[in-house]
């Protein structure tokens, strides 16, 4: 009976017109496009972006947007470093991440100690081997008076020749807003996603 409703019909039509498929920040924005190697999502959330070195991919935020200036960075195709920001679960999101493909990428401990001193961590990494790659994982929260910031970092070194990705997400929250304080956990989530979607060419 409904289905002869004229004013039922009417509504259903508005609320189908008003579903317009919302383009993501990523793909909007033409300098980010350009690194992603498609516009169709890789994974839900996520388009796969390729660095321009031809050195590495990893997954990308739909909803985030390459720096063309500030952070970003190439030397050839033996570094790289872009910077990509966003807002992520209600917080500010601001992430980096530095590919670099020489022989000094060998030493560890150097490129731990470098990772440490830019995001001032003097703390212990994880490290967790995979087939192809070594991932070692760091984490920290900074308290900013007024705001909390969740960071999340690590360097990920090709287990084969001198390949590694210098990875750092940071993502704030006003104390006040207690909805963006409480994803911690998802910031987590999307930070290992896509430490761990890193994969050498």
């Amino acid at each position: 009976m409904s289905e002869s409703n004229p004013e039922k019909k009417a509504v259903q039509g508005e609320g189908t017109s008003s579903e317009t498929p919302k383009v993501a920040a990523a793909v909007q924005d033409e300098f980010t496009k350009s690194y992603l190697t498609s516009t169709k999502e890789k994974e839900k959330g996520f388009f796969e972006f390729k660095s321009k070195t031809g050195g590495y991919s990893m997954l990308f935020p739909a909803e985030a947007v390459l720096s063309n200036e500030f952070g970003n960075e190439r030397k050839g195709n033996d570094m790289e470093a872009v910077m990509f920001t966003g807002t992520l679960e209600k917080a500010d999101m601001i992430t980096q991440s530095i590919y670099e493909n020489l022989p000094i990428t060998k030493d560890i401990e150097a490129n731990l100690d470098l990772l440490s001193t830019s995001v001032s961590y003097d703390g212990k990494y994880e490290e967790v081997n995979k087939e192809d790659r070594s991932i070692y994982y760091g984490k920290k929260t900074t308290d900013l008076d007024d705001a909390i910031a969740y960071n999340y970092f690590s360097f990920i070194k090709a287990k084969d020749g001198n390949q590694g990705v210098r990875f750092m997400y940071s993502a704030t929250c006003k104390k006040s807003d207690k909805s963006c304080v409480s994803n911690l956990e998802k910031h987590e989530q999307i930070a290992n996603k896509i430490i761990e979607s890193v994969t050498f060419k």
